[in-house]
């Protein structure tokens, strides 16, 4: 589509983009932001890591949940809580008034580089946390030995071994940061900020005679950057993978004295509070006000918005058709995954490798991009493109990956040595799976689907391309209202989406301290 114009098969479009001035900026934008927002990931990502890897400090659960908070919550949902914070008539802008200091605009770039660098903050850590962990303390001992303080054998040893690790995750940062739709639309697109994920977005809802095919040019470009930090990516988990099979090691390393560790341990629960709870706080308050903008006082607080929320059909078809969205998702991502899995580490399967291969491409590759594929060739096909069809089939494609590699490891974590037993009693291979496989798979699989059901039920990218008036989903309804002014009620069910993710979350943690128990 991208090579196809009006006078045939050509680069005619990519020449056409290229004039306009609004594409090279769009390029620069993207770059600009997923550089720097991954440089904030990267300090916020490894510096929490390396505290609960190595220190002695305490609480270090609660830390690690809010480190990890905004994998948790929507992006776009933090990108409103930021923004309503920092807006006109809010408490920091007023205090910064105050003070005489410039208040932080949210709708510029580099807002948008500030949120996106929180919100793929935790992609770093988990990345460092557990290379961290697997560094032998052998190695910290024998420099010790060899008259290397504390900080010596951190720079000479730990920190070298863990580069390729701090690498990686930097590069997923980035292609987080291509991929990321939601911060760039909430805060990018009223301040006329294009970035190639929402200009990709424009040129579709246009509906000019070469808008799709404009729209694909900008995909491949997109595409291409995508592609080269996969590449580079690869090649740096192959040069640490000598360090997989090593088990981690959960014990202090460093241990700082009384004073130290407890302001070290405060410091991070205080500086993550303030930039987890207390925009999500502020996004709570304005969920209750009549009048957006105003001081928040009690004459100013009110059950209006989730009265008329609660009243409102569009919310319930937007909850409804998330809802059945995300456990379809699972469902088809839970038998195709798990059969997936099952076939290439049982019987090393080639066409269950290429499945893999397939499904963590269509991962990687940013969801736009993913979406508008989905319009080119299932448009064609009647009564799909426009119904919850068209969004199943995006999302079991986009979501697959997570689903093969969860199930990988919950097989692997079973012993060959069960299902021969059942075999030499006669057992068929479908006793075989009812009576020992399932069993045993059936919680981890269900519990590495939470992240699967989480992702789908708060996609954007997806179903702001995808979704037609009958099948809108709740994080395009939240998007709708913050784009027509309505931020009050934006806010209102923000609420209740995070609270609806508290409750999952809570649900799969319950479910693991009874597996541990």
């Amino acid at each position: 589509m991208s090579f196809s114009g009006m006078d045939g098969i050509g680069i005619e479009n990519y020449v056409l983009l290229l004039q306009d001035n609004r594409t090279p900026e769009a390029i620069y934008n993207t770059m600009f932001i997923a550089v720097f927002s991954t440089v904030l990931s990267l300090l916020l990502g490894g510096l929490f890591a390396f505290f609960i890897a190595y220190t002695n400090i305490r609480k270090k659960r609660l830390i690690e949940l809010m480190v990890l908070a905004p994998f948790i919550i929507p992006s776009y949902i933090i990108a409103l809580s930021w923004s309503g914070l920092l807006d006109t008539g809010g408490v920091l802008q007023m205090s910064f008034t105050n003070l005489h200091i410039p208040v932080p605009n949210m709708y510029s770039i580099g807002g948008i580089v500030f949120v996106m660098g929180l919100c793929h903050m935790p992609i770093v850590y988990l990345s460092v946390l557990s290379t961290l962990r697997k560094i032998s303390k052998d190695l910290e001992w024998a420099a010790r030995t060899s008259g290397y303080t504390t900080s010596q054998t951190l720079m000479k040893i730990n920190f070298p071994l863990a580069m390729p690790a701090f690498m990686s995750g930097g590069i997923l940062a980035f292609l987080a940061a291509i991929d990321n739709f939601a911060i760039p639309a909430f805060l990018g697109i009223s301040a006329n900020i294009p970035v190639l994920s929402t200009s990709i977005y424009e040129k579709v809802i246009s509906f000019g005679p070469s808008s799709f095919n404009m729209a694909a040019a900008l995909s491949v470009i997109l595409s291409i950057i995508a592609i080269g930090g996969i590449t580079l990516q690869n090649l740096l988990i192959r040069g640490s993978s000598n360090q997989d099979s090593m088990q981690e090691d959960f014990s202090a390393r460093i241990f700082l004295s009384e004073p130290r560790r407890r302001n070290l341990q405060w410091g991070c629960i205080v500086f993550l509070g303030s930039i987890d709870m207390v925009p999500l706080l502020h996004m709570l308050l304005t969920a209750f006000q009549k009048n957006y903008g105003m001081q928040i006082a009690i004459d100013n607080l009110s059950l209006y918005n989730f009265s008329f929320l609660a009243n409102n059909h569009g919310v319930y078809q937007a909850i409804y058709n998330s809802a059945i969205l995300s456990i379809l998702t699972c469902v088809i991502c839970i038998i195709i995954g798990t059969a997936c899995a099952y076939a290439k580490v049982r019987y090393q399967n080639r066409a269950a490798m290429v499945l893999e291969s397939a499904a963590s491409l269509t991962y990687a590759i940013p969801g736009i991009v993913i979406a508008l594929a989905m319009i080119f060739h299932w448009g064609k096909i009647p009564h799909v493109y426009g119904s919850i069809g068209i969004l199943i089939l995006a999302y079991s494609t986009r979501y697959l990956i997570l689903q093969i590699k969860n199930s990988t490891t919950a097989i692997l974590a079973i012993h060959p040595a069960l299902e021969e037993a059942g075999k030499i009693f006669g057992a068929n291979e479908l006793r075989i799976w009812k009576t020992i496989v399932s069993p045993l798979l059936l919680r981890p699989i269900l519990t590495g689907a939470f992240l699967i059901f989480i992702s789908a039920l708060t996609e954007l990218s997806l179903s702001s391309m995808l979704a037609s008036a009958g099948t809108k989903t709740v994080g395009l309804f939240i998007f709708n209202l913050q784009q027509g002014g309505d931020y009050n009620l934006s806010a209102a069910l923000s609420v209740l989406i995070v609270l609806i993710v508290l409750l999952a979350y809570g649900i799969v943690e319950y479910l693991n301290r009874q597996k541990t128990c």
